[in-house]
């Protein structure tokens, strides 16, 4: 590299998110910052640039052409959708710098690096004089988005962001709000030259605007849980509707990052401030909620806090309603913190957000008392919410809503084993069926379909489609993430459903069942090391987790770690109080090893299947961990007459990695309809 004052293109690069990703977990984002390494070397060398230094999660680059670098953003953006776990920005600028030592300084570095810093994620945006130098050389458009004022700049900068297959493009909202901020801008100037007064009074204010943080914008939200007021011990059904229902409204936005309701009941009673809150969840707003009921009537005060850098409350509203008008306050609740924050709602979110409300009240306490009892799975529990929705259907014969619970009971009593799938099934269906009936737009029903479609029907293209819808109505259904990310394996693309399985524990960063389904992500796209940390970490919290402890098992397997296998094992069967397993676990591994202690398991639950429920999955996974074939692959067609829910994931877990080739398993493969899997 030659040194002295030249003309360049400099590209500046930033991974989105990374400092909370390494205050979460260093060993991740340390990985992280290695892929992101070996994207961009390989591809900046390819385009004729030099790679000159990493800052942090930062790179800076240039080239002595400006077609290089954009051709070279876009390969970088493409590989790190398909290969990293976080998005990243890119800023371009051409403009004379100085090269010195191997490094380089001058505006044209400070310009590049600010526009990067507005780039959306995953985004390219770029300087006029890029945009001069491509125009007539590339086939990827430019958006001018307006003449912008950077930060330490002291010029407007017309800028472009380039629309290309796979790029984002720039919401209305932000658009306006970086052209708002330059016209601010501008006007200040000319106010400065023609008034002392005012340019006193203006700096001033100029001087208080540009010392706040420029994440101080409300972009992600935590709805804590409800207060009740009335202290009427028989409202909690009440308490847990509002928070539901209010996180339910506030995700119907679509640029708002809502909070899952699952990780928010941990903060029920807690003493952690606002911020401390805010800064666990990765969140800039909460929201604050109460009731008081009386009779027949509510009154509901809601407020929104900003956390950081000093908690002050934005806005608050007091509702005072019959319980007949309930349902419609959270659409306004919703509205007005959308424009309390700056957000223009779009036409699919005023949608959403404009269903009808008017249900009658008893027939809302009904279906509120159903979810209150349908979350908590027992089968006292699910049969009183079955009653409760049936009462709501009977006073609102037409309340999607009402269905929609129906079809989470049945679904629940297969999934729990209080019901054959041959009585439960029908009826879900049944209920699920009526729900899109009377609205095609209830998401809750559509990711039931898709999980239904997967895991029970095994038709992949109708599960596509459903899941789709899902994300269609709600982009940010964390549920719908976390078992996307499965699906995604299943059809042979493990690595970019790991995006969205991350996505889903980002969502609801304290659900436990995301956390342990991305684990399971990870170990069946074979990153063992990483899936070994994620699952002991979460079960550092979570010690008992149903998902998490198999799924470490199945790591530690894999990694040969057979001492730590055993000892999750007992962990596992001594919570299920399996006594008889307990024992071949601590008698037979000292004396015969790992793979003759998992025969006699798997032998042990052939033999007591008339009097104990060992599915024909748990008995194949035990004689695949044995590493026996002929038993494997018999017990693995009975999990298939069986319709076993676990059958879709023979498909990537690496398991039954020694029975791929075997004709049986293959054959098994294509009555799975996943031909596309089959290793000859």
């Amino acid at each position: 590299m030659n040194e002295g004052q030249q003309l360049a293109a400099i590209m500046f690069t930033d991974i989105v998110g990374y400092t909370a990703l390494m205050g979460k977990d260093v060993e991740l984002g340390l990985d992280l910052i290695r892929k992101n390494r070996q994207i961009h070397k390989p591809l900046i060398e390819k385009y004729g640039g030099t790679w000159l230094k990493e800052m942090g999660d930062g790179t800076l680059a240039s080239f002595t052409s400006a077609i290089d670098a954009v051709n070279c953003a876009i390969e970088i953006q493409q590989r790190a959708q398909l290969e990293l776990s976080a998005k990243i920005r890119i800023g371009i600028h051409l403009g004379d710098v100085l090269f010195e030592n191997k490094d380089v300084f001058g505006d044209g570095v400070n310009i590049a690096s600010r526009i990067q810093s507005i780039a959306d994620p995953g985004g390219i945006y770029i300087s006029e004089s890029i945009y001069e130098a491509i125009r007539a050389r590339s086939e990827t458009e430019a958006i001018f988005i307006g003449d912008l004022r950077l930060k330490n700049v002291d010029h407007l900068i017309k800028t472009y962001y380039l629309k290309s297959e796979g790029l984002p493009i720039p919401s209305i909202n932000k658009l306006k709000s970086l052209r708002k901020g330059s016209e601010r801008q501008s006007k200040k100037k000319l106010l400065i030259s023609t008034l002392f007064f005012l340019v006193i009074l203006l700096t001033a204010f100029s001087w208080w605007y540009a010392g706040r943080p420029e994440d101080s914008k409300i972009q992600a939200i935590a709805v804590l849980p409800v207060e009740n007021l009335s202290q009427n011990l028989d409202e909690e059904w009440l308490q847990k509707g509002i928070h539901h229902e209010l996180i339910d409204a506030l995700g119907n936005i679509e640029e708002i990052r809502v909070i899952g309701k699952t990780s928010m009941m941990k903060y029920l009673n807690s003493t952690m401030t606002i911020p401390e809150i805010a800064r666990e969840l990765n969140v800039d707003g909460i929201i604050e909620a109460s009731f008081f009921k009386q009779d027949t009537s509510i009154r509901i005060r809601v407020r929104l806090i900003q956390a950081e850098p000093d908690e002050r409350q934005l806005w608050t509203e007091v509702y005072e309603n019959s319980m007949s008008n309930v349902p419609g306050v959270y659409s306004a609740v919703a509205r007005s913190i959308a424009g309390e924050i700056n957000i223009s709602l779009n036409v699919d979110d005023e949608q959403r957000l404009s269903k009808n409300t008017d249900i009658d009240p008893e027939a809302y306490e009904a279906y509120l008392r159903g979810l209150y009892y349908a979350e908590n799975l027992t089968p006292e529990s699910l049969d009183r919410a079955l009653v409760y929705f049936e009462k709501a259907l009977s006073i609102e014969p037409n309340y999607a809503l009402a269905y929609v619970g129906k079809a989470w009971v049945w679904g629940a009593y297969i999934q729990q084993g209080i019901k054959s799938r041959n009585i439960a099934g029908p009826k879900a269906k049944e209920a699920a069926d009526n729900a899109l009936r009377l609205d095609s737009e209830l998401v809750d029903i559509h990711r039931l379909r898709a999980i239904r479609y997967t895991w029970a029907e095994f038709n992949w293209e109708q599960a596509e489609k459903a899941f789709h819808k899902t994300f269609e109505i709600d982009p940010n259904n964390a549920f719908a993430l976390a078992y996307y990310s499965h699906f995604l394996s299943f059809m042979g693309q493990a690595e970019e459903g790991l995006v969205y399985g991350e996505k889903a524990t980002t969502i609801d960063p304290l659900n436990v069942l995301y956390q342990a389904l991305h684990g399971m992500a990870l170990k069946n796209a074979r990153k063992y090391d990483k899936a070994l940390s994620w699952l002991k970490n979460m079960l550092v919290k979570n010690p008992n987790e149903a998902v998490a402890m198999p799924a470490l098992w199945a790591v530690l397997h894999e990694q040969h770690k057979y001492d730590e296998a055993i000892e999750m094992a007992l962990k596992i069967y001594e919570r299920r109080q399996d006594q008889e397993i307990i024992d071949i676990l601590e008698a037979r591994y000292s004396q015969d090893g790992y793979k003759k202690t998992m025969q006699r398991i798997a032998e042990t639950m052939v033999l007591r299947r008339k009097k104990s429920f060992y599915s024909a999955d748990q008995i194949c996974t035990m004689y695949a961990r044995a590493g026996m074939r002929d038993e494997t692959i018999i017990w693995l067609d009975s999990a298939y007459q069986k319709h076993g829910p676990n059958m879709p994931y023979i498909s990537v877990d690496p398991l039954f990695d020694f029975v791929r080739k075997e004709p049986e398993f293959k054959d098994l493969m294509l009555k799975l309809g996943l031909k596309d899997h089959i290793i000859e």
